[in-house]
């Protein structure tokens, strides 16, 4: 059975995920613009907490530690309400490496 507590670490997941696909180069534009797109309309941890206020909710956010740790596969963060994701336009180019000469 999922706790609570479960359910609200699933939705910082996704979220999560929602900000790690956006702003991964190496996908596709179409996946990259469709994580923005869902990401708009996407509960972000504000919108997590809130649920969990309201009167009568069994839905558990856990302590900024617990959040941490949820958060340890996803370098980019969770999905904030300050988080900004840009619509994907197009591939930049790759950046150059350092070239070495002797």
């Amino acid at each position: 059975m999922t706790t609570p507590s479960e359910r609200a670490r699933s939705l910082v997941w996704a979220g999560a995920f929602l900000v790690e696909l956006n702003k991964d180069q190496n996908l596709p534009l179409s996946i990259r613009r469709a994580a923005a797109v869902i990401a708009r309309h996407f509960p972000t941890t504000l919108d997590i907490k809130r649920m969990a206020s309201t009167p009568f909710s069994d839905l558990e956010m856990g302590s900024a530690a617990e959040l941490a740790q949820w958060l340890n596969d996803y370098p980019h963060g969770p999905l904030l309400d300050s988080t900004r994701l840009r619509f994907p336009e197009e591939r930049p180019p790759p950046k150059n490496k350092r070239r070495h000469t002797d």
